[in-house]
C-alpha cells in the first residue's frame, strides 16, 4: 500500500500531462505538491521510503521549481534542456539517491531491512549499476516515453522485488518458490 501512495505524485503528473487536461507547468506543480505531501506523511509516520520512488519523488519536488525559476530568470535555453531531458532526469535523481543510500543509508539502495552488510552492499551496487546503465539508455530512446523511462523503471522495480524475494527465500530456508510468489504479489514494502 505504501508503494501505491509513493507512486501517486508520478501517476498524477503523468495522467495530467499526457491527458492534456492541464498545461505541463500545472501538472508539474501538482506533482511537486503531491511529492512534498507524500514525503512528509511517510516521514511523520516513520514509514521507510521505497528507494526508487524516493528518487522519483525528489525529482518531482525539485524539477518544476527549478525549470520555472530558470524560465523566470531568462534562462530559457537551460530550462528547455531540462524539460527535454526530464525523463532521463528521473533516472539521474534515482541514481543520486541510490549512491547516497548505498554510502550512508542503513538499508542501502536496496532498501531491505535485516540484510547482512555484504549482501546489502552487493544488492545495492547491482541496482546502482542498472540505474547507471539506464541513464544513457534513456537518452538514446528519448523519443519514446515508454522506452526511455518505462522500460528502465520496470527493470529497476522488478530487480529490487526479485532480490527482496530471493533474500526472504534464503532467510526462511525456502527453495525459491516464494521468490516467484512474492514477485507476483502486490508490492507492500
Amino acid at each position: 500500500m505504501t508503494d501505491l501512495l509513493e507512486s501517486l505524485p508520478s501517476v498524477a503528473f503523468l495522467a495530467l500531462w499526457h491527458g492534456e487536461v492541464v498545461r505541463l507547468e500545472t501538472a508539474g506543480w501538482i506533482g511537486c505538491g503531491l511529492a512534498a505531501a507524500v514525503l512528509l506523511v511517510l516521514r511523520l509516520q516513520r514509514v521507510p521510503y521505497n528507494p526508487i520512488l524516493l528518487g522519483m519523488n525528489l525529482h518531482l519536488l525539485v524539477v518544476t521549481p527549478l525549470i520555472v525559476g530558470l524560465f523566470r530568470l531568462g534562462q530559457a535555453d537551460l530550462a528547455g534542456l531540462l524539460v527535454d531531458t526530464a525523463q532521463t532526469g528521473v533516472l539521474v535523481a534515482i541514481l543520486a539517491v541510490g549512491i547516497a543510500l548505498t554510502l550512508f543509508g542503513p538499508r542501502g539502495f536496496i532498501g531491505i531491512d535485516g540484510l547482512p552488510p555484504a549482501t546489502r552492499r552487493r544488492y545495492s551496487l547491482l541496482l546502482l549499476a542498472l540505474t547507471a546503465a539506464a541513464v544513457p539508455w534513456s537518452l538514446a530512446h528519448a523519443d519514446s516515453t515508454l522506452v526511455s523511462i518505462g522500460v528502465p523503471l520496470t527493470v529497476l522495480f522488478g530487480c529490487r522485488r526479485y532480490l527482496s524475494a530471493r533474500w526472504h527465500d534464503k532467510a526462511d530456508g525456502g527453495g525459491g518458490g516464494e521468490a516467484l510468489a512474492m514477485m507476483a504479489a502486490p508490492a507492500g514494502d
